[in-house]
């Protein structure tokens, strides 16, 4: 398996840190995290409008609450 597509998000990454606020770079991240994170528990038949929680193994975990009610 080839990492190179890996090897370019991180140094896309590394140029978005160059030229946009770290709070940008971060919602950004963040959103495409939660949203596959979604679309995998999505389509392993589970419920995504409930908690979920990602084992981190050694590492920290985690969570991504249900959604907020509407306001």
């Amino acid at each position: 398996m080839s990492h190179a597509a890996i090897e370019k998000l991180g140094a896309a990454i590394e140029r978005a840190l160059d030229d946009a606020p770290v709070a940008d770079v971060l919602a950004l991240l963040t959103g495409a995290f939660v949203g596959l994170t979604l679309e995998v528990v999505r389509r392993q038949g589970h419920d995504v409008n409930k908690e979920i929680k990602v084992d981190g193994g050694q590492q920290r975990d985690i969570t991504i609450h249900a959604p907020k009610e509407p306001a």
